[in-house]
């Protein structure tokens, strides 16, 4: 499967030449074969030709659909060439499945609408994680910042009773109102 950045889903229209049938499928990796876990499951594939994942649709490195066989038994073909590594598909082409095997034409072909990709599971946690990490450090951050005050206020308040000297009474005298103009 590709997870590169930015790598649209692609959705493809598949006939089976045998059947009639219409396959529709759309992702960055599309499976064929016998498989439940398969996007595209040929009605009535041979198991004995057809392997449970056959071969796969992905998006190449130049951001097109290729195909490739995905470790069968019986090989993939892309218009009757042997598939032995990740090749492009084109509007036409016939994939099929094993010597005898079902044959699929590519219909239709195209990139899908932007698909929401589900999170990779403890995604969430670890950035709930960096989240606490940062809010711990901002209430640490602030409770130094108020024990510094606290600290210079208090030597300073120290440090003014230590000038005006034992037995010193300090009085608040009443302000004189300004004197009235006009």
């Amino acid at each position: 499967m590709n997870d590169r950045p930015g790598a649209r889903a692609y959705g493809i229209t598949l006939l089976d030449a045998g059947t009639g049938r219409h396959y529709e499928a759309r992702g960055m990796r599309i499976r064929i074969g016998r498989g439940h876990e398969c996007e595209v499951q040929p009605v009535d594939a041979p198991e004995s030709v057809v392997s449970r994942i056959h071969a796969e649709l992905t998006v190449g490195p130049s951001g097109g659909l290729a195909v490739r066989d995905a470790g069968s038994k019986n090989g993939t073909f892309l218009n009757d060439e042997p598939v032995t590594a990740a090749v492009p598909v084109r509007l036409g082409d016939r994939i099929t499945l094993g010597r005898g095997g079902p044959t699929l034409i590519v219909e239709g072909l195209g990139t899908a609408p932007k698909m929401l990709v589900a999170r990779r599971p403890g995604d969430s946690r670890r950035r709930l994680g960096w989240l606490l990490a940062i809010l711990l450090a901002l209430v640490l951050l602030l409770a130094g910042a108020v024990y510094l005050v606290y600290r210079l206020r208090s030597t300073r308040v120290e440090q003014t009773q230590r000038d005006r000297g034992p037995g010193e009474v300090v009085t608040q005298r009443p302000c004189a109102a300004p004197p009235r103009r006009g």
